[in-house]
């Protein structure tokens, strides 16, 4: 950096200086230096042509001005800083747009997490609503800057309206929360890696669009830069041999989308729309695993009902999910003091007396009744629900004609009939005699009973999607369905498809994921939200193959043509090299500062108009007061042309 200290009322000018001064700072130096104000007969030169850059500082020293020459490896470092602070933004930009998109479309799983959080720490908060304004406020914050530094990249001037310090603290502290937030979300609930797997995929709507045009603008740069250098060459071949692994590669990053659709854009027909199992029946209209939730799965045309199974202390089986009465049912209220027993330490008596129905109704978990989806006659029903035992439930689904699947729950070692209940509940399902329509998850070492007691029944395989067994594996133990979470790939389920087994998935509650597993190809899906899929007719995006290539294919077209018609950039005119001068050599007192030469010494520069000359020019300084000694020269005219003495 060199500094240049400018005395009062003393000139200099550097040669081959482009001296670039805003209008703004023409006019504030009259304020500030008490010297008349400039006016330029040219405008700036290019600043790229300029082997040095001249900023102003505006502030007054005691010297007099301070002006500041850049030299051209200083502003390319500056531009590189500005450059690096627009990829910081944009990696920002992308990782807070995703957290916001994930957080809007995982829906219910947000009142899990904030339970999970409010637990944890003891504050029962909408932690998720709370993190979420907070991420849109950063993205508003980081869009702005975005938008600034991509018009400072051209320019090398940035002026951001918050300090750096902030973005220097905010981002990777973003980034933190954001890596951190996933990873445990996969290490509790590992199914959430399929709900970000199908949200990317179906972000590729645009996203490929997007990252191929991106690819389009940088390669379309180095293609013009090769094309510069071959034009100098002198030997072009090895320009050429870059121009055309470029093309390669946009061809290459074209065909990627190609060769590998995303989920939505299908091949061949359309899937047929998987069964709805109701997940602990219509689980959003009524008190989870009750006769009246079972009920209304049928009327919403579900094709089973899903429950769980536990066995009373007396040796019934009943219908209860969690381990103990308290959040399902008013315990707290007939037993205070076995709030926290387990449920299979009650008897069927014990069990009956309580009122399985009131907490849906006083909690109203999913928003359905406030938003009016339950009617009043359905919570008529509901307050007066208890809990049914399997073989109530049995004859239930039985009438409507429907399937149920079941999750047995085991008790405590300790239980008296621990070693018994999986040959009660065989027995009952027997008794039912209801073949097929009974989807039994069995373990290995159950599967000869059942064949053996019950070859009719539908035999289930519950499978975990972080370590899914072959389906020549599944086969050779003759199961027939695969019940497995929705972190099941895409490739996994064509593949069991393809070997005949069923495949339903569980808990899908949101439409758009239920589009992505239904264009996957799966059988079923077990959801709370049967209401709002036997509503739908069709995926909710959904495209064939060969419309997708089409339109694919015209945006490639496009995208060639808009980088053929893209010519090679001129070749900036470098100006020559001089020798540092001495400062003293320019120095010039009051009168008229000649910017440049005479014409007959620019001639021919085609960077420098031919014009008589080029100047700066000031006001005349006020006259000294009375009884000062009068001024060797006369007046000066406001033109900057001395004016003879009358």
């Amino acid at each position: 950096m060199v500094v240049i200290r400018v005395l009062p009322n003393t000139y200099y000018l550097l040669p081959n200086t482009y001296y670039l001064v805003p209008s703004t700072t023409i006019h504030e130096i009259p304020e500030r230096s008490g010297v008349g104000p400039f006016t330029t007969h040219h405008s700036p030169l290019p600043i790229h042509y300029s082997p040095f850059l001249a900023i102003i500082n505006l502030f007054t020293q005691t010297q007099g001005w301070e002006y500041l020459v850049m030299t051209e490896q200083e502003l390319n470092a500056k531009r590189t800083k500005i450059k690096l602070n627009y990829f910081f933004a944009l990696i920002l930009l992308l990782h807070s747009l995703f957290f916001l998109a994930y957080w809007f479309s995982v829906g219910i799983f947000r009142a899990t997490v904030d339970a999970f959080l409010g637990d944890l720490v003891g504050w029962h908060l909408p932690y998720v609503t709370i993190l979420m304004v907070l991420t849109g406020l950063l993205f508003l914050m980081t869009l702005f800057r975005f938008i600034g530094l991509r018009l400072a990249v051209k320019s090398g001037e940035w002026h951001p309206a918050a300090p750096d310090w902030i973005f220097s603290i905010a981002w990777p502290l973003f980034l933190a929360v954001f890596y951190g937030t996933f990873v445990l979300i996969f290490q509790q609930d590992p199914s959430q890696r399929g709900v970000v797997r199908h949200l990317l995929d179906l972000m590729r709507l645009g996203g490929d669009a997007l990252l191929v045009l991106l690819a389009a603008v940088w390669l379309r740069r180095l293609v013009r830069y090769l094309r510069r250098g071959m034009m100098r060459a002198s030997r072009r071949w090895p320009w050429t041999v870059g121009i055309t692994a470029a093309l390669v590669a946009l061809v290459g990053l074209w065909l990627v989308p190609a060769l590998f659709p995303p989920n939505w854009a299908y091949q061949g027909d359309l899937p047929s729309k998987p069964s709805l199992i109701a997940h602990r029946g219509a689980s959003m209209l009524a008190p989870e695993n009750t006769l009246a939730a079972a009920e209304l799965a049928a009327i919403h045309q579900a094709l089973g009902f899903e429950t769980d199974v536990r066995i009373s202390l007396d040796g019934v089986p009943f219908l209860m999910h969690d381990e103990t009465l308290a959040r399902t049912t008013n315990i707290a209220e007939v037993l205070p003091e076995r709030v926290g027993d387990r449920a299979s330490t009650f008897t069927l008596d014990e069990l009956k007396a309580l009122n399985a129905g009131l907490w849906f109704i006083q909690q109203d978990p999913f928003g359905t009744i406030e938003g009016g989806k339950v009617s009043q006659n359905q919570l008529s029903i509901d307050q007066g629900q208890g809990i049914p035992t399997l073989a109530e439930t049995l004859s239930l689904v039985r009438e409507k004609g429907m399937v149920i699947l079941f999750d047995l729950r085991y008790p405590p070692s300790d239980h008296p009939y621990y070693s018994d209940v999986f040959e009660i509940v065989l027995e009952q399902l027997v008794e039912a005699r209801m073949n097929s329509n009974i989807w039994f998850l069995l373990d290995p070492d159950q599967l000869a009973l059942v064949r053996e007691r019950a070859p009719q029944m539908t035999r289930v395989a519950g499978i975990s999607s972080t370590a899914p067994p072959t389906a020549e594996m599944l086969l050779e133990q003759a199961y027939e369905i695969v019940n497995v979470d929705r972190g099941i790939t895409t490739s996994h389920i064509r593949a069991y498809r393809a070997e005949g087994l069923g495949v339903n998935v569980y808990t899908i509650d949101e439409p758009w994921l239920f589009s992505q597993f239904w264009l996957a190809g799966v059988t079923s899906v077990t959801t709370n939200n049967v209401h709002t899929f036997n509503q739908l007719d069709q995926p909710v995006l959904n495209i064939s193959y060969s419309n997708y290539m089409l339109s694919w294919g015209l945006f490639g077209i496009i995208v060639a043509i808009w980088l053929a018609s893209s010519p090679p950039e001129p070749e900036p005119v470098a100006p020559e090299d001089v020798e540092p001068p001495d400062l003293q050599d320019f120095a010039m007192d009051d009168g008229e500062l000649i910017v440049g030469m005479k014409n007959g010494e620019t001639a021919g520069d085609p960077h420098w108009p031919d014009e008589p000359h080029t100047r700066f020019e000031w006001e005349p300084e006020p006259p000294e007061p009375a009884g000062s000694e009068p001024s060797d020269q006369g007046p000066s005219d406001p033109d900057g042309e001395d004016q003879p003495q009358e």
